[in-house]
Order: structure tokens, then C-alpha cells, then sequence
């Protein structure tokens, strides 16, 4: 389907990637094409139904005359039956599938990555019930999806990790709009991840991408700006641009932004 893929000089590998055997690949089609593609949401459907099931069978009828608590309590009901399936299996059921103890290297058509694109494609359709962002659960909730993070984190963004199984965050670590840390990347046929730290005191401004690298305590990622695979950022540096480099200290970035009138950001 589409366009095929363009193809781009770049530096061989280590060695051949292993292809994956014919069932593996059968599979792996499978997998994302139809179940990915509708086993989820027909599993989901199923929640409506059985909340109006239990529904039904608790209050067969309402009541000409009070029917107001019987009307509060199956909406209740749905609430409650929504927390649940949520909770079953988008933390759950992905908790098991998908976590930091896979291999940090894996061929593309292996039963991890398939676990992966089975994940994702859950936690778009199990939704949260709740929007945690920019709250004092939202640590608590990344920590649900496998994040490690530190004290006095602030984001007002839903979906700060890509890969929050690898998410290490340290105290004080402000994220801005349309910011996102990145901790994977496919090369040479493989799927290559792992964890990488965002240390104490790190501000990630609107629209920067930390991707597959490493920050200092106390550094700032300026707008838009955007890491390079295994980089790693020095502690009391504002880094910009793409690949991002050191432009000026944490501190004079500070004093220009709370110079500028227009400026939006604090950073500490």
C-alpha cells in the first residue's frame, strides 16, 4: 500500500539482522493487520454491553416515582465498568506484555516488537478515564505505564514518553507543550531501545525532542529543538537546534527569557 519506501545511505551494520521465519512473519501481518486493527475494539465494545447487562439486571425498572437514584447509580456503573477495563487491560494486560525487561535489541518481526505495536494500539483504544496532565496525579499515573519518575515533575502533556517502560526521570523536570523524550529506534532490520536519564532540574521547552540520549542535571532543551542518537547533554547547558548543540548556560538563558516580556517559561 502507498509509496515505497525511499532508501537512504547510512553506515552498514553489525553483521545481518535475523529476517524471521515464515510463520513469524505470518504472524507478525496478522497480528498488526487484524487483531491490532479490530480485536481491540471489538473487546472494548464488549464493556458497554456488560455494563448494560449488570445494569438491567440490578434495576430491571425504574420506579415511577425516586427513579433519580436508580438513574445516578447505572451511571455510576458505567463509570466504574469504564475504570476497570482501562485499568484490566491497558495496564494490566500491556504491564505483561510490554515492560522494561524485554531485550533492548530485537529483530522486526520478533514477538516483542509485535508486543509493542499490540500495546500501543491498546492504550489508544482503552483510553484513560481521566486527564491526569498537568495535575498532581500525573506522576502517579506515568508510573502506572512504567515511567520512574522523581519529585515535582510538571507537564501538561498526556503522552510525554514514547517508550514509558524506558521513561527515567529525575526530580524537578518540567516538560512543555508538544515535548517528548524518544527511547527506540529501528536500524538494520532491529529494534534497538532502552532507558535513558533525564535528570534533576532538566526543562524540555514546547516542541523538543530528547531522542535515545542522556541530559545533565539542569539542562534546557530549547523550542524545537532536537537530540541526537546518544548524545549526551551537559549539566548547566541550553541546548538548540537539530541536532542540538550548547548555545549558552541554564542561567543566561534564564535572565534572556525573564528579559523578554513575551517570554513564557521559568526555568529553575
Amino acid at each position: 500500500f502507498g509509496n515505497p519506501a525511499m532508501r537512504f545511505g547510512r553506515p552498514g551494520g553489525e553483521g545481518e539482522a535475523p529476517q524471521g521465519t515464515c510463520w513469524e512473519i505470518f504472524w507478525f501481518h496478522f497480528s498488526t493487520s487484524f487483531i491490532d486493527l479490530f480485536g481491540w475494539k471489538i473487546l472494548h465494545s464488549f464493556e458497554q454491553g456488560l455494563s448494560a447487562f449488570i445494569g438491567r439486571t440490578i434495576f430491571p425498572e425504574y420506579p415511577k416515582a425516586g427513579w433519580y437514584g436508580e438513574f445516578v447509580a447505572e451511571i455510576c456503573l458505567f463509570a466504574l465498568m469504564d475504570l476497570i477495563g482501562w485499568y484490566l487491560v491497558s495496564i494490566l494486560l500491556v504491564g505483561c506484555i510490554y515492560h522494561d525487561g524485554v531485550p533492548q535489541q530485537l529483530h522486526y518481526y520478533s514477538r516483542h516488537v509485535m508486543a509493542w505495536f499490540s500495546a500501543n494500539k491498546i492504550r489508544q483504544v482503552f483510553k484513560p478515564p481521566f486527564q491526569a496532565e498537568g495535575t498532581l496525579w500525573h506522576a502517579s499515573y506515568m508510573r502506572m505505564f512504567g515511567t520512574k519518575v522523581g519529585l515535582r515533575f510538571f507537564s501538561p502533556n498526556q503522552d510525554v514518553m514514547i517508550d514509558p517502560i524506558f521513561g527515567r526521570l529525575g526530580d524537578d523536570v518540567t516538560v512543555d507543550y508538544d515535548a517528548q523524550v524518544r527511547q527506540h529506534s529501528f536500524e538494520d532490520n532491529m529494534l534497538k531501545w532502552g532507558p535513558n536519564w533525564i535528570h534533576s532540574g532538566t526543562t524540555l521547552m514546547q516542541a523538543s525532542l530528547v531522542a535515545m540520549s542522556d541530559t545533565g542535571e539542569g539542562v534546557a532543551l530549547m523550542r524545537g529543538a532536537v537530540t541526537w542518537k546518544g548524545q549526551l547533554l551537559e549539566p548547566g547547558m541550553a541546548y538548540d537546534g537539530t541536532p542540538a548543540q550548547p548555545v549558552m548556560t541554564t542561567k543566561d538563558l534564564l535572565l534572556q527569557e525573564l528579559g523578554d516580556p513575551k517570554a513564557g517559561e521559568l526555568i529553575c
